[in-house]
This record gives structure tokens, sequence and C-alpha cells, in this order.
């Protein structure tokens, strides 16, 4: 089975990732360069999430539930600025087919559940990400995506990307919305 490759693409962390590729070529040797493990997503459902994101191909990696006063306590409103103050936590990471990096947290509340932070989720703007994730059947990833329902920005074209030797990429992607309104890039890279 081919695992999907996960890459966060976070518009006002673009540069940065740019002028660090850059700076790490004058990195000493005995500084490790940082790399993007996971980005956490806080979701309203977890099992549609769950379920949207396997049908992408990514697998379930950690799955782990927590209670307020249990010995392992839920990440709450101590730790993060949540919108309530939830007393169960479950978070689940999906992995595509990397052991270490691009992988996704997906979050959950019960009792109260969090309200939503986002006031369009109909659009994307300052503050949103867009996740991109690279797989190897991007027509059967479609199709999966279209029997739970899911709103797509774009549904699949094909794409050419200049890089920056003069090169380019070409492939077929889409734009989908997961549960939350997280706008998701899949991306089936043509062979070379």
């Amino acid at each position: 089975m081919i695992r999907p490759i996960v890459a966060v693409v976070v518009m006002s962390a673009a540069v940065g990732v740019w002028v660090g590729a850059a700076l790490a070529q004058e990195r000493p040797a005995s500084v490790k360069a940082p790399a993007v493990r996971r980005t956490t997503l806080v979701v309203e459902n977890l099992d549609k999430s769950i379920d949207f994101y396997q049908r992408l191909g990514l697998t379930k990696w950690y799955d782990k539930a927590t209670t307020r006063g249990g010995p392992e306590g839920v990440i709450g409103a101590d730790d993060l600025p949540l919108t309530e103050d939830p007393r169960d936590g479950r978070i689940v990471i999906m992995k595509g087919n990397d052991e270490r990096v691009g992988m996704i947290g997906l979050l959950g509340y019960d009792h109260p559940p969090l309200a939503s932070a986002r006031s369009n989720l109909m659009g994307i703007g300052s503050g949103d990400m867009i996740i991109m994730i690279e797989v190897g059947d991007l027509q059967g990833a479609y199709t999966r995506l279209q029997q739970i329902g899911t709103r797509f920005h774009r549904t699949p074209y094909k794409y050419k990307v200049l890089n920056p030797d003069g090169s380019s990429n070409t492939g077929t992607r889409m734009f989908a919305y997961d549960p939350d309104g997280h706008l998701i890039e899949v991306a089936q890279p043509e062979s070379k």
C-alpha cells in the first residue's frame, strides 16, 4: 500500500521555511535542522475526521483518550486557550509514509464540546492553513471522499508548478474541506 506524504503549508510561515532552508546550508554540522513533525487540528467529531483522513490513505498511529484528574490528564484550558474547559479529551495521530514527520494530530473534546473559534467555514483567510497531502491514487481518494459527502473547492485537475531551478512538476490535484472546514490540497505528482 502506498502511504501518502503529508506536508503542511502555513502561508505566514512560508518565507521562514525558504529562509530556513537557505540558512541550513550555512548551519554547523553539529546543529540539527528543525523539522515539522506534526500539525494538530482541533476537531468537532473525531470519528468523522478519522474517516476523512483514512480515505486519503493515512493510518492511525496513536490514539489516546484522557480525563481530567486521570494519571495523564486531559490537555485542557490550563494548557491551551480553549473556548471551554473540557474534562474529557482524545488525540488521534494519523501518519503517512514517514515515522517521524508529516503527521496530523486530531484533537477532540467532550463534556463540554468546544465552540468553533472560526467565523467563516466557507472560505479561508489570514490565520487559516492549507494542509497538503500527496497520494498515489488521486482519483481513488476523490471517489472515497465523495462517498462521505465531502465538500470540494476544486475537483481533480491537472497542474504545473515551476521550481526555483527552472524545472517543473506536473500532476493532478484537488482541494477538499475536511469535516471541520480545513482546506486540504490533495496532489498526485506525475512520475518522472
